[in-house]
């Protein structure tokens, strides 16, 4: 028996070294990207760049920051499809066993929100309040800044994370394939106050794709949760005050609530939130491996000297 759980720890320290060098080669993509076209902006308007998109229309620039993101999430996963044991079956991009959007959904969000008001609080305490993004008032340009927000983060970091990431971990056990990706899904917010609302999320929709054996259920739960989040941003700009705050409240307080009551319901029902996880090593023990605890390390540090600049 002692062999077997050295065996399985050595499992997780190699597949959680691959995580933290797929974060690290997401960042790297993203910046290089960037750059490249910013440099191609400039090169149209001088002095532009995704920064600044001067001579961009909104649409444009948002299209372009679309596929800056778009192109960081497919380098580092078709680099561990090709270098990894990362098979595409991995990924988890099929029809999912028989779930209830019903109970899962009001949980998800009643989680984000409690996140979001762990992370409000957290801003408040700490001064680190940042400016939301700024949206259009409709038009072409308000539709491609929805995509943008809503739409893209919502397949492409689930297919990343809980994809590419999850299924790296799993035969090491569901737990860490849960927590593993989710603790790096938060810190590349690069935002802590973003973060305490990004690892509650992660964890969910890990547990969602090891119950239902599909990654499609949390792409559209992060779809609707962003919407959500996006209706709240476009209401504080151009409704009235009382209707953004009813909004907000209900957000903030309603979904938790609800999220409770059913978590009640489920337990008297004897629901069983375990059922479809595989066993194996503690959560932690991802941990284990020098380069995902340096990566974890490396992503504060990083996200605290990003605030500081800011």
């Amino acid at each position: 028996m002692q062999k077997s759980g050295i065996a399985k720890t050595r499992g997780i320290k190699g597949a959680a070294s691959w995580c933290a060098l797929a974060a690290f080669v997401y960042l790297f993509a993203k910046n290089l990207f960037t750059l490249l076209i910013s440099f191609l902006m400039n090169l149209r308007v001088e002095g532009s760049s995704l920064a600044e998109p001067i001579g961009f229309s909104p649409a444009a620039a948002e299209m372009l920051s679309m596929l800056v993101g778009i192109s960081a999430i497919l380098v580092p996963l078709f680099w561990l499809l090709h270098s990894t044991r990362l098979e595409p079956e991995d990924l988890r991009i099929a029809l999912p066993a028989p779930w209830s959007p019903a109970l899962c959904l009001p949980l998800f969000l009643g989680i984000a929100n409690v996140g979001n008001l762990f992370g409000s609080l957290f801003a408040r305490l700490t001064g680190a309040t940042s400016a939301g993004a700024v949206l259009p008032a409709g038009g072409i340009e308000l539709f491609v800044k929805f995509i943008g927000l809503c739409v893209v983060p919502a397949v492409t970091e689930e297919l990343f994370f809980r994809g590419a990431l999850q299924g790296l971990v799993r035969p090491s056990g569901s737990a860490a394939a849960i927590f593993a990706p989710a603790l790096l899904f938060s810190l590349l917010h690069l935002d802590l106050a973003q973060s305490i609302t990004a690892f509650l999320c992660g964890l969910f929709l890990g547990w969602l794709a090891e119950r239902t054996g599909s990654i499609l259920p949390g792409m559209l739960l992060h779809f609707v949760n962003n919407s959500l989040a996006f209706l709240s941003l476009y209401l504080r700009s151009y409704a009235p005050a009382n209707v953004a705050v009813v909004y907000d409240l209900t957000l903030l307080i309603g979904f938790p609530l609800l999220a409770l009551w059913l978590l009640w319901r489920a337990e008297k029902q004897r629901f069983r939130f375990s059922a479809g996880m595989r066993p194996g090593v503690e959560p932690t023990a991802a941990f284990s491996s020098p380069a995902y605890t340096v990566s974890v390390v490396f992503l504060v540090f990083l996200t605290v000297y990003t605030k500081l600049l800011g």
